[in-house]
C-alpha cells in the first residue's frame, strides 16, 4: 500500500484524513457510459494472458475473483462486461481529485493505488471545526467536482495513514448516510486508535498475502490476536514483516502524510499521419523521442529513472507502460532498451495515433558505481579497472571519452611503471593518456 516511515519526526501530518473510492476505474467506466450502470464490469490486465485485476460488486456475486483468467470469468459471469484500461482517462479524474483536494489541504498525498487520497489535517480544526463538520465540508467541495465523487466517497479520519485507511474501509458511502452514521465517516480519536485497531481483520495489513494467509491459518483473524503474540515469536516467523504488522496492530506505528513535492516532468509527444501498428515503427519513433526528452533544458545535468509511455488508441481509448529503471542514467540506448523489453511485455491493443514519453524522476549525472561495476562488459580484474584482457573497462573508457570531448584535451591518465629501480625519478613512471 505504499505507507510511509511512520516516524512522529519531520515534515508531514500526524492526523490523516482518506478518500477512497472503491473500485475507482470501473465507476469511471460507468460513468463515462451509463448504459453500463447495471451491467457486472471487470477491468482485465494487459498482455497476452489476461486476468480479472478488478471487478465489481455485481460480479463478485457471480463468483468473479482477482487474478481470474479472463475465460473463466466469461464461463462463470456470461453477460461480464470487459473494460478496456484507459490509463490517461483514469489519470485525468485522479489529477482532478487531487487539485480540488489541495484547494482544501496544502498537505495532500495520493496512494500507489488509484482511487485513494490521504489528506493532513493538522491544524485544520481552526479554520474548518472538528472532524465531521471537515468531512462535510470537504463533501461539498467534491460535489462541486462531480456528484458522484461527493456520494461515493468513504472516508476515514486518524492518526496516521494507516488507520485513516482502516477507517475509511469500515465507513460507508455518503448516500447510506441515511441508515446510519457510516455514511458520514469514521473518526477515531487518538486515545481510542489502539481499540478501534484491535477489532479490524488481518486483511487490513499492508503486508504480503503470503503473510496474511499464514497469519489465519494460525487462527489469527483480527489485529488483536498479533497485540496478544509475543514480538520474538512474530519475528521469528515473519522477520521484519512481523514487527511492523505488531507495531501497526498496537497504533505505535504513526505514518505522517507527506505533501508531494511538485512534479515537473519533461513531456514530449508524436502524432501520426496515420495510426501505426507495427512495433518497429512503434520503436523507431520511440528513439526519436527519448532523442527529444533528453535534449530538454530541464534534463541536462541530471539522470533519468521513471519513464512512462502512452499512446493514444484509432477508435478511442489509450494505453501506457510506467517503469523505473534499477539504474538512472542518460543514455539514449540504455533507455531505449528498456522501454523496448517493457513494450514487449504489454504493447498497444490497437494502432497508435499519438505516442508520448514522460521522464518524471531523475538521478544525478551520474552513477560513479557505473564505473567500476564488474557486470559491465568484459570480465574485470579483481582490484584493478582493467579487464582480464588488459583493456580498461567499458564504462570507465566511455567516461574518459566524453570528459575528453567536454573538455576540448586529454583530461584523464593512467601511470606506467617504466623502470622502478633507476636512480632518475623522471623514469620510474610515465603518463600515459586515457581515452
Amino acid at each position: 500500500m505504499g505507507y510511509g516511515a511512520g516516524r512522529d519526526a519531520g515534515r508531514g501530518s500526524r492526523m490523516a484524513l482518506c478518500l477512497w473510492w472503491p473500485g475507482f476505474e470501473l465507476e469511471l467506466e460507468r460513468i463515462r457510459t451509463p448504459s453500463l450502470a447495471d451491467q457486472p464490469l471487470a477491468l482485465p490486465t494487459t498482455g497476452d494472458r489476461r486476468r480479472i485485476e478488478m471487478m465489481c460488486s455485481v460480479a463478485a456475486s457471480s463468483g468473479v475473483e482477482p487474478g481470474m483468467i479472463v475465460s473463466q470469468a466469461v464461463a462463470l459471469c456470461p453477460s461480464l462486461v470487459l473494460c478496456d484500461p484507459d490509463p490517461d482517462f483514469h489519470d485525468a479524474a485522479s489529477e482532478r481529485i487531487l487539485e480540488g483536494l489541495r484547494r482544501w489541504s496544502p498537505v495532500v498525498e495520493r496512494s500507489a493505488d488509484r482511487g485513494r487520497f490521504f489528506v493532513g489535517v493538522d491544524g485544520l480544526e481552526r479554520l474548518y471545526g472538528p472532524p465531521e463538520r471537515q468531512i462535510a465540508g470537504l463533501r461539498a467541495r467534491l460535489e462541486a467536482l462531480s456528484p458522484w465523487l461527493a456520494s461515493s466517497a468513504r472516508v476515514g479520519y486518524a492518526p496516521g495513514k494507516f488507520a485513516a485507511w482502516v477507517a475509511a474501509r469500515s465507513a460507508g458511502p455518503a448516500r447510506s448516510a441515511g441508515a446510519g452514521r457510516a455514511g458520514a465517516g469514521v473518526c477515531v480519536a487518538p486515545d481510542d486508535l489502539a481499540a478501534f485497531l484491535a477489532r479490524q481483520p488481518v486483511d487490513v495489513l499492508p503486508v504480503s498475502p503470503r503473510m496474511i494467509g499464514r497469519l489465519k491459518r494460525l487462527g489469527v483473524e483480527r489485529l488483536a490476536g498479533i497485540v496478544r503474540m509475543p514480538e520474538p515469536a512474530l519475528v521469528s516467523q515473519f522477520g521484519a514483516d512481523g514487527r511492523r504488522a505488531l507495531a501497526w496492530a498496537r497504533g505505535e506505528r504513526i505514518d505522517r502524510v507527506r505533501p508531494e513535492a511538485p512534479a515537473r516532468p519533461i513531456r514530449v509527444a508524436l502524432d501520426f499521419p496515420s495510426p501505426i501498428g507495427q512495433l518497429e515503427l512503434l520503436h523507431a519513433a520511440l528513439d526519436r523521442l527519448i532523442g527529444r526528452a533528453l535534449d530538454h533544458p530541464r534534463r541536462r545535468g541530471k539522470s533519468v529513472r521513471g519513464l512512462r509511455v502512452s499512446a493514444s488508441l484509432e477508435d478511442g481509448g489509450s494505453w501506457s507502460i510506467r517503469a523505473i529503471a534499477r539504474e538512472p542514467t542518460s543514455e539514449p540506448a540504455r533507455i531505449g532498451a528498456f522501454l523496448r523489453s517493457r513494450i514487449a511485455l504489454d504493447r498497444p491493443r490497437r494502432p497508435v495515433e499519438t505516442l508520448r514519453l514522460e521522464f518524471f524522476r531523475f538521478g544525478p549525472a551520474s552513477a560513479q558505481t557505473g564505473l567500476f561495476d564488474p557486470k559491465a562488459g568484459a570480465p574485470r580484474v579483481l582490484g584493478s579497472l582493467e579487464t582480464k584482457d588488459g583493456e580498461l573497462l567499458p564504462p570507465f573508457r566511455r567516461a574518459a571519452r566524453m570528459l575528453r570531448l567536454r573538455l576540448g584535451g586529454a583530461a584523464l591518465f593512467r601511470v606506467l611503471e617504466l623502470e622502478p629501480d633507476s636512480r632518475l625519478p623522471e623514469r620510474r613512471h610515465a603518463l600515459m593518456e586515457i581515452g
